[in-house]
């Protein structure tokens, strides 16, 4: 997963790109044991999604925009709008299930 700004992904949304997107701060151990989950999902791609992570540590306006305290946060955007938003990690399944149901509900 490719780290971005908050720019690279309004650049990305505005240009009509189907995004996966993970929030995700430095420290933050569910965020860590999310990686392998979000690494296999990446991979697997198989709704042509960008994925990318940005570290709120880094882009701390992030979380306000999020609206949420909860990390990781995990967002699908498609169409230039969010399509889904998952807080925490429950296992890959469930992640998966989160992605497939919010590329659906475009």
């Amino acid at each position: 997963m490719d780290a971005w700004t908050p720019e690279q992904l309004q650049e990305e949304l505005a240009g009509g790109s189907k995004v996966f997107l993970k929030l995700w701060k430095k420290g933050c151990g569910i965020c860590k044991l999310s990686t392998p989950a979000t690494d296999k999902i990446a991979k697997e791609n198989t709704h042509g999604l960008k994925f990318a992570k940005i570290c709120i540590d880094d882009h701390p306006e992030m979380m306000e925009v999020a609206g949420t305290e909860v990390l990781p946060v995990f967002f699908v955007f498609a169409d230039k709008k969010k399509k889904g938003m998952y807080t925490g990690f429950k296992g890959v399944d469930k992640l998966q299930e989160f992605v497939d149901e919010s590329i659906s509900a475009s």
